[in-house]
């Protein structure tokens, strides 16, 4: 009886593990290659209660000109262009949110940067918010997106300086763009990654309860652009900030478990321009840099800033 009962619990096991190897390879193949590359859409006013200050440039004090910014391949892209508050306009700049986000998030950003003498365009990234397009490559097509945008805001804003702030997907976007065009003259970058197949491990690792696999990544990425027509494996930051001679502001909270900080950090080391810096939020995580330290991240970027502003009289 009892080799019998050994011979039922062997022949389960084994259907439990099919079963588990099969819904695994089930995933890797249909579910997981999607998850990057087509995120979920961060409409403000179907989700009013994850912006509990607003979501409209009005809540923040702000007016706002709505403005729509085609594509190399056709896609309108929607934005919002805020115009300095100042009698003066010291430079505008354009800010990219992260991934499954929307440009609204960067509305109190922008408030403050207006205020201090800035314009700012708040762009929807391909696939995000209201912009068109199906899928995010993370930087392999949205860096000439951001070509079109600086032709936009220099038509709009001529000779005024060109910024370019990101975080997480937006931060990786921001430091490719500033490779393709010199026209991004200067650069704020918060918690974003290094190379995508680094940052794709470290979320597979989360969806796979802390379990690591070479294969299963490589997989993943390989199927996902298969699907969204580019290639992962050559989406790497630091490559771009290791050709970038320009001033960049790189900020990462040191409890991050999304992003590493030593992911940025690679960025922030490989860029050439003397005027970086590296500012390291304590206790801070991946979204939270502002409510962690908002005083001393304000204090740094405007000393960052007007930093630039008197390199570019010299």
């Amino acid at each position: 009886m009892a080799i019998k009962r050994t011979k039922k619990y062997t022949y389960a096991l084994g259907i439990l593990l099919c079963l588990f190897l099969g819904g695994g390879y089930y995933a890797v193949e249909n579910i997981f290659p999607y998850m990057g590359i087509k995120p979920w859409r961060m409409v403000p006013a179907e989700n009013a209660w994850k912006f509990p200050n607003g979501y409209k440039p009005s809540d923040f004090g702000v007016e706002a000109e709505t403005l729509k910014v085609k594509t190399a391949d056709g896609l309108n892209l929607s934005a919002l262009v805020i115009n300095s508050r100042l009698d003066t306009t010291y430079g505008v700049m354009v800010m990219l949110h992260g991934i499954s986000n929307c440009k609204e998030t960067n509305l109190p950003a922008a408030r403050m940067l207006s205020d201090s003498g800035y314009a700012c365009l708040l762009l929807d990234l391909r696939a995000h918010g209201e912009s068109d397009g199906e899928y995010c490559t993370f930087g392999y097509t949205e860096k000439h997106d951001l070509k079109t945008v600086a032709d936009t805001v220099s038509a709009r804003f001529p000779g005024k300086p060109i910024g370019i702030w990101g975080a997480s997907l937006g931060g990786a976007i921001s430091l490719q763009a500033m490779e393709n065009d010199s026209r991004f003259e200067f650069g704020i970058i918060e918690s974003t990654f290094d190379e995508f197949p680094h940052v794709a491990a470290e979320y597979g690792a989360d969806y796979m309860l802390g379990i690591r696999s070479t294969w299963m990544v490589n997989r993943v990425l390989k199927k996902s652009g298969e699907i969204a027509h580019f290639d992962p494996f050559s989406v790497k930051p630091v490559e771009s900030a290791a050709k970038i001679n320009r001033p960049v502001l790189f900020m990462h909270g040191d409890k991050d478990a999304r992003i590493p900080p030593e992911f940025n950090k690679r960025n922030f080391e490989a860029l050439k321009h003397p005027l970086k810096k590296w500012i390291s939020v304590q206790n801070g995580g991946h979204s939270n840099l502002w409510k962690r330290d908002g005083a001393m991240l304000r204090t740094e970027v405007f000393k960052f800033l007007q930093a630039c502003r008197t390199a570019q009289l010299h």
